[in-house]
């Protein structure tokens, strides 16, 4: 493998003013630039990456704490990242949470024992002690991303941002899609306590119903969580307690999905008796055997926002949280009021 040495002697230059050049340096002139990314592109030189991170004392890491990272969704959103922080010279770090708070912090400390330079971070949802983790962060002064949500109190922390989907506009979109299909019968499936998401999605439903004909009633507000099995448990609940329904808006497509699944095999046709909208349009969404209509949360610009956020709270900028707006996608869960309407159960 060719090093710095190389190059140096074949171009008749120091080691220092090709390490430069490779570098960029303004006191090198663009000819001799040239000369050197010409001759490490024959030579096929690589970087040492361990060996420069030394000099700069710099980790050049970043790092990335996920749920899971088998989720397509958050799999996007780590596409994301990555793309942009390899452009910034930087390399990731893959953590998982498995979406419990100890786990979280177990893996925050492993990225401060790996000296990662920033992090970015989708938060375990939980309802008590929901600031440890950033109390962790704050105390190792890591510069540090939220994605997709984050808890009350996280503007507390100067050296905290994050990126998130407009969630309680896009729970408006999805119940007037719903309404003006002539539903007015609509229940709620609601994700976990204590994350950004599931609040703002639910003071959505809970203000698009409530200027419609029919109001808000807490009975057509089901808990349910973030996976497919939170879905089924919700749904057959509201089946149990007979709640009037001829659609579903589900907190996610997994919940979607679940919810679809115990009102089929209960006989129920999806969209022909029941709508069900979901939220996130990950891979699931379109490759279900039903197609979902959802809304679209944009996974990989929300990782590359993330990085951009990153650079700036590198370099010492105060940020502003940034909203990504979503998208209604229409697919097959969704159709025009059955007449008459039917009622679960």
């Amino acid at each position: 493998m060719a090093t710095l040495r190389d190059l140096a002697r074949e171009l008749n230059l120091s080691v220092m003013a090709v390490s430069k050049a490779l570098r960029d340096a303004p006191d090198i002139s663009a000819p001799t630039k040239e000369r050197v990314l010409a001759e490490a592109r024959r030579q096929r030189y690589v970087p040492n990456r361990t060996a420069q991170n030394l000099r700069l004392r710099k980790s050049q890491l970043l790092g990335v704490i996920l749920p899971n990272i088998n989720n397509p969704y958050y799999s996007n959103l780590v596409w994301g990242i990555e793309r942009q922080a390899e452009a910034m010279g930087f390399q990731l770090v893959i953590g998982h949470s498995l979406d419990r708070s100890d786990t979280e912090m177990d893996e925050v400390r492993k990225m401060v024992a790996r000296q990662v330079q920033g992090l970015f971070l989708v938060p375990a949802v939980r309802w008590q002690h929901r600031l440890a983790t950033l109390d962790l962060i704050g105390q190792s002064a890591l510069p540090t991303v939220l994605l997709d949500r984050y808890p009350a109190g996280a503007e507390q922390y100067p050296g905290v941002s994050w990126v998130v989907a407009r969630d309680h506009s896009g729970a408006e979109t999805a119940v007037t899609h719903l309404l003006d299909f002539g539903h007015r019968e609509i229940l709620f499936l609601s994700g976990p306590h204590g994350a950004s998401s599931s609040a703002a999605r639910y003071s959505g439903y809970q203000r698009t119903m409530a200027a419609s004909p029919i109001g808000y009633s807490d009975t057509r507000v089901f808990m349910a969580g973030e996976d497919i099995e939170s879905g089924r448990k919700a749904m057959a609940q509201a089946l149990s307690e007979k709640a009037p329904c001829t659609a579903v808006f589900a907190f996610n497509d997994h919940v979607a999905i679940g919810a679809i699944e115990v009102l089929e095999q209960q006989g129920y046709r999806v969209p022909g008796d029941i709508s069900v909208i979901g939220f996130g349009d990950g891979a699931l969404a379109a490759n279900f055997r039903t197609g979902l209509t959802t809304m679209r949360i944009p996974q990989i610009d929300m990782g590359t926002t993330a990085a951009h956020q990153m650079k700036d709270l590198l370099a010492g900028k105060k940020l502003e949280p940034r909203e990504l707006p979503v998208e209604l996608i229409l697919r097959h869960t969704t159709a025009r009021v059955p007449q008459p309407a039917l009622a679960t159960g």
